[in-house]
């Protein structure tokens, strides 16, 4: 990177409805749960209190569906079990069979179906948080193959079957990395932006032009948050909050139709209103989504480390930025970017290089370029990320240089950013990159 800058000189001024950086503009509806079904017991369990699930998918040979057995007991009394994935029921009622997750060392998280076609596997998959890998069971418990070691702590997990890989969640993050089956890296979503960690993933083939990455967290206690993730826009949808699922540990997603598996007997000594009743049960519940979602709006102006490795010498890194002035449109509506005075730089030429798309790929999106003492410079940004360039000499008492959006040009109300510059070139720096589709 030949133009990189220190972020730490970076101010952030927004004004309007785009005021407060990290701006979340709205928690999203709540949804009400359709319908609930205590899970069933399984051989060795506590009786009536179904077992501790944790993981959802569904088996593609039939309508039946695997939950994750995470195995240990409740709280510091109830029965453990051997750690297991459970098949059940469609509407999750009636327990079929048990698939043992024998290799898990420290407890099972995600679960997910694997239909590769190369090499040719269709077996249950899970993650294992101890261990940091990715272990592969048959539906009778026998292991196809070798388990797949990790980088990361993972505590998410869903097959895409039509990139052909797992996407897998960082249990220290928001980041969620695509992985094929030879472990290369083809892919990564960040759900940084909402402001909180991530527990389980699903896929969802039938929104958007290239698919939907579903999410969930929450803290228990409190109503379980669902995220969406558009995969060919690189960015969150919308959010929602599940008005009964207070300790979400799976789901299902199909176009309108959401499943979850909540751990609430299991989180009984968690905060209330687990610790009574209706919540400190385990079930699988069914929710209705809406067959158009409204775009979530957020801004996010840095997170350390987004899209490259370990800052080098000067705190000098490529960075990520997503700037959204709001819904106004008048001059008081902005959200710039400053970078602050600098003695030392008087007298230099200030060199902007920007990568950038716009917010939603249907619109063009325009950033203003402008030393603090001139006129806004607009450049457009389309739907594929383009660079664009602006230089200018900083002048005595005039020396910073701003890039923006706000009310005062039109279809600039987000765009995402990817920062080489903002400044000056203080030389080369050589990082790491961390790869992201698009950017």
């Amino acid at each position: 990177m030949s133009f990189s800058e220190d972020v730490t000189k970076f101010n952030f001024l927004t004004g309007g409805t785009g005021a407060a950086i990290p701006h979340v503009f709205s928690n999203g509806s709540t949804l009400t749960v359709g319908t609930k079904q205590a899970l069933p017991d399984i051989p060795s369990g506590e009786v009536g209190k179904g077992f501790t699930c944790t993981g959802l998918c569904q088996d593609p040979d039939s309508t039946d569906i695997w939950v994750g057995n995470f195995g240990n007991s409740r709280g510091s009394g109830g029965t453990s079990t051997p750690i297991s994935i459970v098949r059940l029921s469609a509407d999750g009622s009636s327990l079929v069979s048990q698939a043992a997750a024998a290799e898990a060392v420290g407890g099972l998280q995600g679960v997910t179906f694997v239909t590769s076609s190369s090499p040719s596997l269709r077996c249950l998959s899970y993650v294992d948080g101890s261990s940091a890998k990715i272990y592969f069971v048959n539906r009778d418990g026998s292991v196809p193959r070798a388990a797949q070691s990790l980088s990361f702590v993972p505590n998410a997990l869903t097959w895409d079957d039509t990139r052909q890989g797992h996407w897998v969640g960082d249990a220290n993050s928001g980041d969620v990395w695509l992985i094929t089956l030879a472990g290369v890296v083809i892919g990564a979503a960040d759900f940084n932006s909402w402001g909180g960690p991530l527990d389980h993933l699903c896929v969802d083939t039938s929104r958007g032009t290239a698919g939907y990455l579903w999410t969930t967290s929450g803290a228990n206690g409190s109503p379980g948050i669902l995220i969406a993730w558009d995969i060919a826009k690189d960015q969150i949808v919308d959010r929602f909050l599940l008005d009964s699922a207070q300790a979400v540990e799976g789901l299902l997603v199909s176009g309108t139709s959401l499943k979850v598996v909540t751990d609430g007997y299991y989180h009984f000594f968690g905060s209330a209103p687990n610790t009574v009743a209706p919540f400190n049960v385990n079930e699988l519940q069914t929710y209705t989504l809406a067959a158009s979602l409204t775009q979530w709006r957020y801004a996010r102006v840095f997170k350390s480390g987004e899209v490259v490795g370990p800052q080098v010498a000067g705190f000098r890194r490529p960075y990520h930025l997503i700037l959204d002035r709001g819904d106004g449109d008048t001059s008081a509506d902005f959200c710039i970017v400053t970078r602050d005075a600098d003695a030392s730089i008087n007298g230099l030429v200030a060199n902007m290089a920007w990568t950038g798309k716009s917010f939603d790929p249907a619109g063009t999106a325009n950033l203003g370029f402008r030393l603090l003492s001139g006129t806004m410079t607009s450049k457009a940004f389309g739907a594929a990320y383009s660079r664009q360039i602006f230089s200018a000499t900083f002048a005595s008492g005039a020396n910073n240089t701003q890039l923006g959006t706000r009310g005062t040009f039109t279809s600039d109300r987000a765009v995402n950013v990817v920062g080489t510059a903002l400044a000056v070139n203080l030389g080369s720096a050589a990082v790491p990159y961390k790869p992201r589709l698009g950017a």
